[in-house]
């Protein structure tokens, strides 16, 4: 390409489409050549039927004894006869199918002394310009060879000297000997002639056509490529920068039309741009104005935040010192004001947290004896659940083990759901190719049924010659009768020729609808096993997905087990941690006391009367005589002041009931787990 780029327009499409055209023509002078020559050869063997048969009747007229049996496809199938005669007294016989079919024709007696086949009648000259009578058969022929074995032969084959192309079909006696030979032959010279003459033409008409085709194409090209000039002129001069240039070829309605167009829009764009620049500095000038005003309105606007933040600092130091009364009345900067508001209500809120903290911090001390209470019942708890925690160590292990073996199976399952999707690809594509072929049948009958039409018009063509030979030889009286009973038999079997073609044109119709049904039918296969495919690829991910599913319970089952081995450990340690509640519970009775003092240093608006809640004397119980599980989890149990190390944790129950929860999906344990997470929010 980069070589074409050296050469003007003009010149590189005027030589590229001459390259084309030579080649274009160069294979279509190739394949009619081709198919001339093949139908040449067709007719010449079609012409060595014809002057077999012509010379077949004619024998069978003019010699006792000679039997002609015909084929279905009308050619001669077999002759013969006791004996032969080894002397003609006239050659009239062989010249009327010279004359009736415009090839060589030659009969053959096998000869009693040489053993051999000897011409005695025939219209093959010698170069002396005799008859060929008396001349035998090359021995050392194909044809010899092939009819001594009582075959036919056709082929070339060289006769006197010539090449001919020849049929030689022998003539058996009763025994099945052949005691003669009636041969056929056109020269191989005549139909080489035709061939070089036909090929002559082609190419002759090629020449002129490809002549013309040149002189167009360089006509039209220079026509086209004109106005390329002129609006390479126009683009240099807007790369200058020059918008007063007038674009030309715009009214075009081709591609040199859209380009001209396109030239135009550039330098209206060009235009749109000075004009944007003036507009930007105008309002560069109006930004700077505007600037200004706002520096001014920007000062006034510090002095108001000063004020606010001087009345914020007051009253934060009224709330340092413990006042929960103190309120900001002055209104702030619209963008200041949800601070002042947001201040105001949390100061109030305080008070009001405050004065209820202080009630609270009684309640804690009456809170002091419950917490007692709760302590020994968590003794009880604590040893139920370790047995509890036993048994569901054991079923867990059962579980994860069951789990497992489910992952493994999905996963053979994931396998087995691949290998069949492999399959089903595998059997499309073969349907695929069945399609492909059945293709290439359709189109192969449809080439059948042109050859067919064809065949249809050469017989109804030689049926008018032979029509019109009959007509000639009623002219020609008593001498044009043999030549009227050939030109009879040369209609009927051109009428013949041209049922069997109507009977096959019509079975490769039937054919074709047959094909075009298997054709769709075959589509349907495959759309069909798409469809399949599809689904057995949405199976193997289902099954990916359910092995995923069982790996991921069997890891959160081990975790669960864990959890529950923590849990028995917990649970241990639990028993030790009752004792100290105790002590705890008394500690947290004086340290509420020091906080009612503490709260009551802060001045809040207002004043709420403490509530004390009289909690039961708690005793402790032995197991045996402790409350029932289900009251337990029913009876409220007071909230306990937090601190650093007494924050509440997640109950690892609740995290272990929750995971198998998740991993199995089912409502029931969900419901179960409920009742376990209520024990353990007391614990």
């Amino acid at each position: 390409m980069k070589f074409l780029s050296r050469f003007g327009l003009v010149g590189t499409i005027t030589a590229v489409t001459t390259l084309v055209l030579v080649v274009c023509l160069s294979a279509v002078a190739w394949q009619i050549s081709q198919s001339v020559h093949a139908r040449i050869a067709k007719q010449a063997i079609d012409g060595q039927n014809a002057g077999l048969r012509v010379a077949a009747i004619l024998l069978q007229r003019d010699v006792p004894g000679v039997k002609v049996d015909w084929g279905s496809d009308g050619n001669v199938e077999r002759i013969s006869a006791d004996t032969l005669p080894v002397q003609f007294a006239d050659h009239h016989m062989i010249d009327q199918v010279g004359r009736a079919t415009g090839q060589t024709a030659t009969l053959f007696t096998l000869d009693d002394a040489s053993k051999g086949y000897v011409r005695r009648t025939t219209n093959i000259v010698k170069p002396d310009g005799q008859r060929a009578v008396g001349t035998p058969l090359d021995a050392t022929g194909l044809a010899y060879k092939a009819v001594v074995k009582g075959d036919t032969y056709r082929g070339q084959a060289a006769v006197l000297g010539t090449d001919y192309y020849t049929i030689y079909k022998p003539i058996v006696n009763a025994s099945g000997a052949v005691i003669g030979i009636l041969y056929a032959g056109v020269r191989v010279a005549e139909i080489a002639s035709m061939s070089d003459e036909m090929a002559w033409t082609v190419a002759m008409t090629a020449g002129i056509a490809l002549a013309i085709a040149l002189v167009l194409v360089v006509i039209l090209t220079r026509a086209i490529m004109r106005p390329i000039p002129q609006l390479t002129a126009a683009a240099s001069s807007l790369a200058e920068g020059r918008t007063d240039v007038v674009v030309p070829h715009q009214d075009l309605k081709n591609e040199i039309g859209a380009m001209a167009q396109a030239l135009d829009v550039f330098r209206k764009e060009a235009l749109l741009k000075i004009e944007l620049e003036r507009e930007a500095n105008a309002e560069r000038v109006r930004n700077e104005e505007q600037r200004a005003a706002h520096e001014a309105e920007k000062d006034a606007h510090a002095v108001a935040r000063r004020r606010n933040a001087d009345a914020l600092a007051i009253a934060i130091n009224r709330l340092s010192a413990g006042d929960l009364t103190s309120r900001i009345e002055e209104p702030f900067l619209p963008e200041l004001e949800g601070l002042r508001t947001d201040f105001n209500n949390a100061v109030s809120t305080l008070g009001i947290a405050f004065a209820k903290l202080r009630n609270e911090a009684m309640a804690v001390e009456a809170s002091g004896s419950e917490m007692r209470s709760a302590a020994s019942e968590m003794a009880n708890r604590t040893e139920q659940q370790a047995a509890s925690l036993e048994e569901t160590s054991a079923a867990l292990e059962q579980i994860t083990g069951t789990v497992r073996s489910a992952a493994d199976r999905a996963q053979q399952a994931a396998t087995l759901a691949a290998n069949a999707q492999v399959n089903t690809e595998g059997s499309s594509k073969v349907v695929s190719d069945a399609v492909e072929a059945m293709s290439r049948i359709e189109q192969a009958s449809s080439e059948i049924s042109k050859i067919i039409n064809v065949i249809d018009e050469i017989a109804f063509q030689t049926n008018l010659l032979a029509l019109n030979a009959g007509v000639e030889a009623a002219r020609a009286g008593e001498a044009g009768k043999g030549f009227a009973v050939v030109a009879q038999e040369v209609r009927e079997l051109a009428q013949r020729s041209a049922n069997a073609a109507k009977d096959i044109k019509g079975l490769i119709t039937k054919s074709g609808t047959e094909v075009a049904g298997g054709v769709k039918l075959v589509r349907e296969t495959g759309d069909a096993l798409s469809a399949i495919s599809g689904q057995v690829s949405q199976i193997n991910g289902l099954i990916g997905e359910i092995a995923t599913s069982s790996r991921e319970q069997s890891t959160g089952l081990a975790e669960i087990n864990t959890a529950v081995n923590h849990m028995d450990t917990f649970t241990q340690k639990n028993a030790a941690m009752v004792e100290e509640t105790t002590a705890v519970t008394h500690r947290l009775a004086e340290s509420a006391t020091t906080l009612v003092g503490l709260v009551g240093q802060f001045k809040v608006p207002g004043e709420v009367a403490p509530q004390h809640r009289m909690a039961p004397k708690a005793t402790y119980q032995p197991a045996a005589q402790q409350p029932s599980a289900a009251a337990s989890r029913n009876r409220p149990v007071p909230a306990k002041a937090g601190s650093a190390t007494s924050r509440p944790v997640a109950s690892p129950a609740r995290s272990m009931m929750g995971k198998l929860a998740g991993a199995f999906g089912g409502g029931a344990a969900a419901a179960s787990n409920a009742k376990v997470d209520g024990n353990w929010e007391e614990f």
